[in-house]
């Protein structure tokens, strides 16, 4: 019958005359092995046409004969012969594509083929002279069924010579059938193993589970064809040691498709696997690349550094701290010689070139904002400035580089009108006012902040340089920062605090009356607890006769209290009285007699 399998015809042959075995028919015929065939086919009369009928292998003791489709003897499962139900129901004979290791499917019915007993689950083989039961009795035919999927029902016709295709994979089609076997051994392990041990040599083809498992695997990746592809090689650079090396990070899908499938008709999975080092590579891909297409090489989007930079027309240096300063993504593997492999996207040539558009070396900068240069430092140092390169951040041998957006947040905008006598310049207060660590980029911030405010001018925006400030409340709001970090005011600026003259503060401390610490070379130091524990505790004369409404002589006569200090008590220029209720208490009593 057109198709027949080989090895099942001789167990037809055998069992119709009356063997028990296709061995007992070999025995009959008392011919050598190379012509044992031909002398079977002589005996029954076969015509070349009826022999070409045939599809299969012969049994090794018979010789070989004419192999179809190009396949080889590895192809052929000469252990366990498998079956379609459906097909036996029907009195079809076993079928010569069923006798190939990677047809699973039977291409009629689309439903999996069998190779086990239905009754003892035992492997049926070639040795029997009866091709419906098993040696046990059971019908092959009683054995279930079940469907297989289209995609499998596809490469099955492929694996059986078949023309159509149903994968609309380019490529596939053109495969010629020991192709097809060929890919399907090849690519089949990487469906369930993403780094198969030896891909290619996959042991027991000939049951039907593991043959199941690579056909399965393989229509899998053609089916939705690149995407499970690359959900796969996904998962071996996930699992891989990082490394620079395309082929050792893909191994062994590198060497399976660069060397056990290198033919030409295989070319649409390395571009299946090009295209996948494009979209998701983060290293390189160079001339060292030698197996892969030259348009692969040339369009692969991650460059070195020096590349970027000459095209985007900077210093290598430039690119290489703005990589270190992480404003530019790269990617960076140590080698085993200690140097580092670094890569960085195509696509961030418009983002260097952004950052880098209108920056300013560190003296352009200053002068831009009308600042010293050590004062610039200071701001970057403390955080106000981020340059894109600096010797203090990226210790870089290179000039500094500030961006240009930096520089425009630097410039204020005036809003407060003041008596021009009081104005002063920032430029001028960071210079001449005596500022300590850390307070002059404080008031740099409070500046920009709004907490010392700005004063009116012809211009809508001003460096912060040439900022004008209020004096007074630039002052004050630089006594309040000292007296809030603890670190104490003068002699002088308590007096200011208490509204004191500088020589009355100084006679309350030489008293004992105003407390004060020595802070070595800033001299000696009045804390805000001082100024609050001096307030409760003592008065002034000219404080008294403002709430009593009475001048301070007439009140000195008539209050009957003896002051703490007084130009009549140790020569201090006021009077100061401690503060009580019973004094309050006789003040107002008198101020309101009077």
């Amino acid at each position: 019958m057109p198709g027949e399998s080989t090895p099942g015809y001789l167990m037809r042959v055998a069992g119709a005359n009356g063997f028990r075995s296709v061995r007992q028919l070999f025995t009959s015929l008392r011919v050598r092995q190379q012509g044992a065939f031909d002398e079977l086919c002589s005996r029954l009369c076969l015509t070349d046409q009826e022999r070409g009928y045939l599809f299969g292998t012969l049994p090794g003791h018979w010789g070989h004969g004419n192999i179809p489709l190009g396949l080889g003897i590895a192809d052929f499962n000469q252990t366990c012969r498998r079956w379609c139900p459906t097909c036996m129901k029907e009195g079809c004979v076993l079928q010569g594509r069923w006798g190939l290791k990677l047809v699973c499917t039977c291409p009629l019915h689309g439903s999996w083929l069998r190779d086990t007993c239905p009754r003892c689950d035992a492997c049926c083989g070639w040795s029997d002279a009866v091709q419906s039961h098993c040696q046990c009795g059971a019908s092959l035919a009683d054995a279930d069924t079940e469907i297989a999927g289209a995609e499998v029902l596809a490469l099955t016709q492929l694996l059986c010579g078949y023309s159509n295709c149903a994968f609309g994979v380019p490529g596939v089609a053109t495969l010629t059938t020991p192709a097809v076997h060929r890919l399907v051994r090849y690519l089949g392990p990487f469906h369930a193993d993403p780094r198969p041990a030896h891909p290619g040599q996959t042991v027991d083809v000939y049951r039907m589970t593991v043959a199941r498992a690579l056909v399965e695997g393989a229509a899998g990746f053609l089916a939705n064809w690149p995407v499970h592809l690359h959900e796969r090689i996904s998962e071996i650079q996930a699992t891989a040691p990082r490394s620079p090396s395309v082929r050792r990070t893909f191994a062994p899908l590198y060497r399976v498709l660069y060397d056990d499938l290198s033919d030409p008709c295989y070319q649409f999975l390395r571009d299946a696997f090009e295209a996948y080092l494009h979209e998701h590579w983060w290293g390189l891909v160079c001339r060292r690349n030698k197996r892969m297409q030259s348009a692969t090489v040339e369009k692969h989007p991650r460059i070195t550094l020096p590349q970027m930079a000459t095209a985007a027309g900077v210093p290598a240096s430039v690119v290489r701290h703005l990589v270190q300063a992480n404003l530019i993504p790269a990617t960076s593997t140590p080698l085993p010689s200690g140097r580092h492999s670094r890569s960085i996207h195509s696509d961030e040539l418009h983002r260097i070139k952004g950052a880098i558009d209108g920056a300013l070396s560190l003296g352009q900068a200053a002068r831009a904002l009308a600042l010293p240069e050590g004062r610039l430092r200071d701001l970057v140092r403390e955080g106000l400035v981020t340059p894109l390169i600096s010797r203090q951040t990226n210790r870089a041998a290179a000039a500094w580089l500030i961006p240009k957006g930096e520089i425009e947040r630097l410039h204020v905008r005036p809003g407060l009108a003041v008596a021009k006598s009081d104005a002063a310049p920032l430029r001028d207060a960071l210079k001449y006012w005596r500022l300590r660590e850390h307070e002059g980029v404080a008031l740099v911030r409070a500046v920009i902040c709004g907490q010392v405010p700005v004063l009116a001018s012809d211009q809508d925006r001003v460096p912060i340089g040439l900022a004008v400030l209020s004096g007074a409340q630039a002052k004050r709001w630089l006594a309040t920062r000292r007296i809030e970090s603890g670190e104490g005011l003068s002699v002088d600026q308590a007096a200011k605090e208490l509204g004191l003259k500088q020589q009355v503060a100084y006679d309350l401390v030489r008293a004992g009356l105003l407390r004060t610490t020595d802070a070595g070379v800033l001299g000696r130091r009045v804390t805000a607890r001082d100024l609050e524990a001096f307030s409760a505790a003592y008065v002034s004369l000219a404080d008294l006769a403002r709430e009593s409404a009475c001048s301070p002589r007439v009140l000195l006569t008539c209050i009957g209290i003896a002051p703490v200090c007084g130009p009549a008590v140790d020569g201090a220029r006021q009077y100061f009285f401690r503060r009580d209720e019973s004094l309050r208490t006789h003040v107002l009593r008198e101020g309101l007699h009077k």
